[in-house]
């Protein structure tokens, strides 16, 4: 007994005796994706471009992180510290923000349900991205996340506040739709085409999508009234098919079948950390959410149909395997995607290369969000606060945000109704007004600051830079050419070209 104690007191007086294990460190994976794809890029003779000043960096971290880009005071800031570990520390610090929050509610929101861009399914919006925002505050795990969007009690029949209810909605709640949505949200497979008939060149067939969409039908009643698992009839045909798993594990219904066993059978397997596409799926969302494209394209199709693995399909995978073994963490992985040398590339180079290479960083179109919340912030106005009347507040964002959707930055091209709401639209027009621009206001009547200095913070507050030798000569000759009494529209000019710049109209 003694010499039990005693190895019990020795271990505990002994730190490494017993030690704990140590945390995901993101920048430890940043560093393995930078030798993933540098052997890539050697393998291949691709030049990467240079990395990016600090300024360019602190604009594309802010729209990728918060949606936004930053205050010029931000820029200032940032600037002028001299830490070596700066871009690391506001990587963290933005991640940490309610600017992230509501950036991410957004982007989740918008790949669940993207139902909730068209006028039928809008007014899902707002109660889905409240729930989604609440999750990705706490930085409740991804899987419980996708755990409690499909299996919440009584989602499936009832819309209720601050609820994920709007994934059901949107879907009409009727299993094929679910079982679509679902596939495709979670796992990244695209079984629509499934739906009415076999595909010779697909590899899921039409059994195996309505065998899925029964995990979201109600159990049947059978001999007794017990219920028995539910059964689904394809359209059209006498044929009733029971819910059967993806990969054909077999599924072990319980003695007591609920409302929603089927679901929780489903999202049993489709979040468990060995499944082939669940952690691969939210990954190359992520990648693509920040490098423009995903490892592996199209976004809905990681089954490897058509010879589909992906030009990095290694690298996914030891990503995926790395998101599953933080415990589904998503902070952590978004913070090793832009820990890496390869985020910090130019998206100016004189090189080409093939962008599957992610040898430089591509030119993206803002979201509609992120242009309106960026309009807001150059302007020196708060992100959020109620509608003033004049399209600046909560519905304007929503209206705006609307007007200049795009299905992937990526490939946004500006519409020519776009392009004139930019130039005359009423958002516009209220900005070039110092009455209604703080920041224009306060630059405008600054006693401390000459032409050169307000020019330089129109430019800091727009583009997140000083401007150059040619730029400044350019804008102070042309405030300084007009009357006095017409100083102040004349800066309202130079904030109007600088918001119309394709540099603030893109992240690069």
């Amino acid at each position: 007994m003694r010499n039990r104690l005693l190895l019990l007191l020795a271990a505990v007086a002994w730190p490494g005796a017993v030690r704990a294990a140590e945390p995901p460190d993101p920048a430890k994976l940043a560093a393995r994706i930078d030798d993933r794809l540098g052997a890539e890029w050697k393998r291949a003779g691709a030049k990467p471009a240079p990395l990016v000043d600090d300024a360019t960096f602190l604009r594309r971290a802010s729209l990728d992180l918060v949606g936004r880009v930053p205050t010029a005071a931000e820029v200032r800031a940032f600037l002028a510290d001299t830490a070596a570990d700066k871009r690391a520390r506001l990587v963290a610090q933005l991640i940490d923000s309610g600017g992230h929050t509501r950036h991410m509610a957004t982007f989740w929101r918008r790949t669940w349900v993207p139902q909730a861009d068209t006028p039928e399914f809008a007014r899902l919006a707002d109660d889905f991205e409240a729930w989604v925002a609440a999750r990705v505050q706490e930085n409740v795990p991804y899987d419980r996340v996708v755990r409690e969007l499909l299996t919440q009690p009584g989602a499936a029949g009832r819309r209720g506040a601050v609820s994920p209810v709007g994934f059901f909605a949107a879907s009409e709640s009727k299993p094929e739709n679910l079982a679509a949505n679902a596939t495709r949200s979670f796992l990244g497979v695209n079984l629509d085409c499934a739906q009415c008939h076999n595909h010779p060149f697909a590899r899921w067939t039409r059994d195996q999508f309505w065998q899925t969409a029964a995990f979201f039908a109600a159990p049947k009643t059978g001999d007794g009234g017990k219920a028995m698992p539910p059964e689904l009839t394809i359209p059209n045909t006498k044929r009733a098919l029971s819910p059967e798993l993806l990969d054909g594990t077999a599924v072990k219904w319980p003695e007591v079948l609920a409302s929603d066993t089927g679901r929780k059978l489903l999202t049993d397997w489709l979040t468990a950390k060995d499944n082939p596409y669940f952690a691969r799926n939210a990954v190359n969302r992520l990648w693509a959410h920040v490098y423009g494209t995903a490892l592996v394209e199209p976004l809905d199709d990681l089954s490897g149909d058509g010879g589909n693995t992906g030009y990095h399909a290694e690298l996914l995978k030891e990503l995926a395997d790395a998101f599953a073994a933080s415990g589904f963490d998503l902070k952590y992985i978004t913070r090793a995607l832009v820990l890496t040398k390869a985020y910090q590339l130019s998206a100016v180079t004189p090189d080409a290369t093939d962008p599957r290479l992610f040898a430089r960083m591509p030119i993206r179109g803002l979201t509609g969000e992120q242009l309106y919340d960026s309009l807001r912030t150059a302007a020196g106005l708060p992100p959020e606060r109620a509608d003033t009347g004049r399209g600046l507040g909560l519905e304007g964002r929503r209206r705006f945000a609307a007007q200049f959707h795009v299905e992937r930055p990526v490939m946004a091209e500006r519409s020519i109704t776009q392009a004139l709401s930019m130039m005359n639209g009423r958002l516009i027009t209220d900005l070039t007004d110092p009455a209604k621009n703080p920041t224009l206001g306060g630059v405008a009547s600054a006693p401390f600051l000459d032409t050169k200095g307000k020019v330089e913070t129109l430019f800091l507050a727009a583009l997140g830079r000083k401007p150059t030798a040619k730029e400044a000569k350019t804008m102070v000759e042309y405030v300084e050419g007009v009357t006095e009494s017409d100083r102040d529209r004349a800066l309202g000019d130079v904030f109007w070209a600088l918001v119309n710049s394709s540099e603030f109209n893109t992240n690069h």
